[in-house]
């Protein structure tokens, strides 16, 4: 096998790394254009938090 042949060329190397590329350029502005029609998720982030959630001690409210 010839080194010229590996992965089927560079020519066709470059043509797949190309389109996973705009693969993942399309999926990154669909999933910004989905965030922006429908809002950021419910819900406090994991990644934002820094301490435990626990369990709400604010009282109840009297009617």
């Amino acid at each position: 096998m010839s080194s010229n042949d590996l992965f089927g060329g560079p020519k066709k190397l470059l043509t797949v790394v190309a389109v996973i590329v705009a693969v993942a350029i399309l999926a990154a502005l669909a999933t910004l254009l989905v965030r922006h029609l429908l809002g950021p998720p419910e819900g406090p982030s994991p990644y934002e938090t820094t301490s435990t959630s626990l369990p709400s001690t604010a009282p109840t409210p009297t009617p």
